[in-house]
């Protein structure tokens, strides 16, 4: 199991990094994607990597941290992205759930981004939320540019997948797919999603400490758990764990070239 996306240096993991990441590796675990929010947690993804062989670093800054940026924070995260253990740029993205930066100062953000990752040729790591369309808009406008990257927390429309695959990107699934009950007399959405995206281009992702799966759910997630995601999709799409284990891993290594 490779857990896409993580943020193993957040404070929920303060007492206890060092045993939570044994608990993943001990478990089946293979590697770990740990992503940054903004320059801080960049910095310290990054530190993180350098600590372990099988955890990888994502730099970036979030949507909500778009004010934080300027010349100076680009100028630090650009000489992170040099080392070989940060194998993309992520988070970045669009938010109008929580607007907390301004619209204007997101797609700025997102646009210096995207350019970052052209320049050094790497993946990207985008969160998106009530913002599909102008996302989507955007990354058209750089269709010759041959993105490589994943949508991170999946939850939107079959469809809207259907929109990032054309662009050719991996669609990601964190613990919200679980929360969903089967049996229902209409199919949920991310379920439609889930059977419609072909396995060769889903990974699987925690987003810890949030969005514990179920039957995790209340409480702070762990890398472990993505297995719980993973036999989620497998219920969703009736094939084998094994099967999707075996190829959302692959898809990983791929992806992010680890």
């Amino acid at each position: 199991m490779i857990d896409t996306h993580a943020h193993l240096n957040f404070k929920e993991f303060d007492n206890d990094q060092e045993k939570t990441i044994k608990r993943f590796f001990n478990g089946g675990g293979e590697k770990i994607i740990n992503v940054g929010c903004d320059l801080k947690s960049s910095k310290e993804s990054y530190e993180l990597a350098l600590k372990y062989d099988n955890i990888f670093a994502a730099v970036g800054v979030h949507p909500h941290e778009a004010n934080t940026i300027d010349k100076h924070s680009l100028k630090k995260i650009e000489e992170l992205v040099s080392h070989y253990k940060v194998i993309a740029i992520g988070e970045i993205g669009l938010d109008y759930f929580r607007n907390l930066s301004p619209r204007e100062k997101q797609i700025e953000a997102f646009r210096f981004q995207l350019e970052l990752a052209e320049n050094h040729k790497l993946p990207i790591i985008i969160h998106c939320r009530d913002a599909y369309n102008d996302l989507l808009n955007i990354l058209k406008e750089y269709k010759t540019s041959g993105w490589r990257g994943v949508i991170h927390c999946f939850n939107a429309s079959r469809e809207t997948a259907e929109e990032f695959l054309k662009l050719g990107f991996y669609i990601g699934f964190t613990g919200t797919i679980t929360y969903q009950k089967s049996g229902l007399d209409e199919e949920p959405e991310i379920y439609k999603a889930v059977k419609n995206t072909p396995l060769n281009k889903i990974l699987i992702e925690t987003d810890c400490p949030y969005l514990a799966p179920v039957p995790k759910r209340g409480r702070r997630n762990e890398p472990l758990f993505v297995k719980y995601v993973a036999e989620k999709v497998a219920e969703i799409k009736k094939i084998g764990f094994n099967e999707v284990e075996k190829q959302t891993a692959l898809n990983a290594v791929e992806l992010f070239r680890i």
